[in-house]
């Protein structure tokens, strides 16, 4: 499960305490959370409880807001050297894996070279260990939303709204519900 936005930025015990309610109140197996130096306290406290903990690096949707843009991440070479090093620091703290998301395909090759716990990519290339596709994304049910690497395999946007319209129209039309 994610840990929401807020509840493991800033504070180590607030981080823990959202973990440990997660992890009841799911019944989830583990943890993600986004992003690497700056919330290694976090994540040290976590994995010290026995929470199994997986990274998140690159584009991190829950900070969109401090990059203004879901443009493709570490593109720049700080930028990737940050992230290298940052998926070192999880590696290294105990975190079982690592979700790289819309980064360069060869530095997400650099990454999953140079570290043996599994890197799984979204939008990140072909030679990580495994793929992730968010489900709404893979069955198109957001028509707006359409980076490159994105594959749909339906169209249910369309099935969707015609499904409204034509409830809609029943209701307005008296035709639901019915005798």
């Amino acid at each position: 499960v994610d840990l929401p936005f807020g509840t493991y930025q800033g504070n180590s015990k607030v981080a823990l305490d959202s973990a440990i309610r997660i992890m009841k109140e799911t019944e989830a197996d583990a943890v993600k959370m986004e992003g690497g130096e700056e919330i290694l306290e976090s994540v040290q406290r976590i994995l010290s409880a026995g929470i199994p903990v997986m990274g998140h690096l690159g584009l991190t949707p829950q900070s969109i807001h401090k990059f203004g843009t879901y443009a493709v991440r570490a593109k720049e070479e700080a930028e990737a050297e940050k992230l290298l090093r940052d998926a070192h620091l999880l590696s290294e703290a105990g975190c079982f894996g690592i979700v790289l998301e819309k980064i360069p395909a060869t530095l997400a090759e650099r990454v999953a070279s140079e570290l043996t716990i599994p890197i799984i990519g979204i939008g990140a290339g072909g030679h990580v260990d495994g793929q992730v596709l968010v489900i709404q994304d893979m069955l198109g049910m957001n028509n707006g939303f359409r980076p490159r690497f994105l594959r749909r395999y339906a169209d249910l946007y369309t099935v969707m709204t015609d499904a409204i319209s034509r409830y809609v129209s029943d209701v307005k039309n008296c035709y639901f519900p019915n005798e």
